[in-house]
């Protein structure tokens, strides 16, 4: 029976999410047939918006009592899509537009409301004590930028502040992305070499970011163990055959409690620097023989073609890497809470994005955490703006 529910709900999602796209191409279709008609000016500025609340109301969006004010707003919406189609699209371009419709629904779904639903909590005041009220009545206490001050002064955390959670994470994302690049390119420069085996090699090195990262990070987790750990079992060896190394501090180290950021750094850095080798080995395989060729028939020694030829040509492929990987490390929670354990593990390793996860699930603190996260994304949208500029520049200076 179990099985026959399964293969129900696949084939009732299937009957939705085709009857949601037939929805979505007639509303297009009626709209370039009809736009210059006045009468479906008028029409559909009401009844697709009473369509719109009554389907809100049915899938649970929208109570009784504010179903006037959101027809309000749908009506406004659709006096302006009419006044687009009528003035703007006037009826051009309807195959493209329509194939591209539902796609487009989708994401207006899955990132666009996400995103506008997160900003309307950034300026009300969504928590633990409020939630129930917000559930009944569809109140919520509007309170201004408020949360976005509270962002600046108010710790989201019981121990650290948010500066100190910038700076760290800052610091992070730096030495992160700097041992990624240098790591990735000093095995691109190898496997770029005529060498033995090199499928064989490239394969072992692609392992850590090719599996899930959830088996990788649990695994690099154990190695970290401060009495069964791989790492600290060598040390411990390494210590006994070399005593002088136990009054240079050497040995074996409490990586898990007593240093847990520096352990999240060592395995981010080992899953991230495969993924720079890939991009890299594939950017140094479209540089031309023949530019290192003229600089043996010059003279010029290795790192002078590196310096020269190799790091200038590489740098189209280079700065996209960056830009990814710096965004990806900001936002990388998954380490820290795999080898932490974030519910109520230590704060010495959060990080902005883990901080706002514990803020949100932890503390309960929902529009303070709406509008921390919009902070995070104005900090990664300036991060990406500058990558981007400053390889726009370095183009136009080739």
């Amino acid at each position: 029976m179990d099985i026959l529910y399964s293969v129900y709900d696949v084939i009732w999602f299937v009957i939705m999410v085709a009857a949601g796209i037939a929805a979505i191409e007639g509303y297009f279709y009626y709209h370039f047939k009809l736009y210059d008609k006045k009468w479906f000016m008028a029409v559909s500025a009401v009844l697709f918006p009473l369509a719109a609340v009554f389907l809100c109301r049915r899938l649970g969006l929208v109570r009784s009592a504010g179903s006037g004010e959101l027809w309000a707003w749908f009506f406004i919406t659709q006096v302006f899509i009419n006044l687009f189609f009528k003035h703007v699209v006037r009826g051009r371009f309807s195959l493209p537009y329509m194939l591209l419709a539902p796609a487009f629904a989708g994401l207006a779904l899955l990132l666009v409301y996400p995103f506008v639903f997160q900003i309307y909590l950034s300026f009300h005041d969504l928590k633990l004590t409020t939630i129930m009220r917000w559930k009944n009545t569809g109140y919520l206490p509007f309170v201004g930028i408020t949360q976005y001050i509270n962002v600046f002064t108010t710790s989201p955390l019981a121990e650290v502040s948010f500066w100190a959670l910038l700076l760290r994470t800052f610091w992070w994302t730096f030495i992160n992305v700097f041992f990624h690049v240098i790591g990735g390119f000093a095995l691109a420069l190898l496997l770029n070499n005529n060498i033995r085996f090199k499928g064989f090699y490239r394969t072992l090195l692609v392992i850590p970011w090719a599996m899930p990262q959830v088996v990788a990070v649990l695994a690099m987790r154990g190695e970290f163990h401060s009495q069964y750990g791989f790492i600290n079992i060598m040390l411990a060896r390494l210590v006994a055959a070399f005593p002088f190394l136990a009054a240079m501090g050497i040995g074996p180290v409490q990586w898990l409690s007593g240093h847990p950021l520096t352990t999240c750094t060592l395995i981010n850095i080992w899953l991230g620097i495969p993924f720079m080798m890939v991009v890299i080995l594939g950017g140094l395989q479209s540089i031309s023989s023949s530019y290192y060729d003229a600089a043996d028939i010059d003279g010029a020694s290795y790192f002078q073609k590196l310096r020269y030829i190799t790091i200038p040509l590489i740098k189209p492929v280079l700065m996209p890497a960056v830009t990814l990987g710096t965004v990806w490390t900001f936002n990388n929670i998954n380490v820290i809470y795999l080898v932490t354990g974030q519910a109520g593990g230590t704060e010495q390793a959060d990080i902005l994005v883990s901080a706002l996860y514990k803020a949100a699930f932890t503390y309960n603190r929902y529009s303070y955490s709406a509008a921390f996260a919009i902070v995070i994304f104005a900090i990664l949208f300036c991060i990406s703006v500058f990558y981007l500029k400053t390889f726009d520049a370095a183009k136009e200076e080739r």
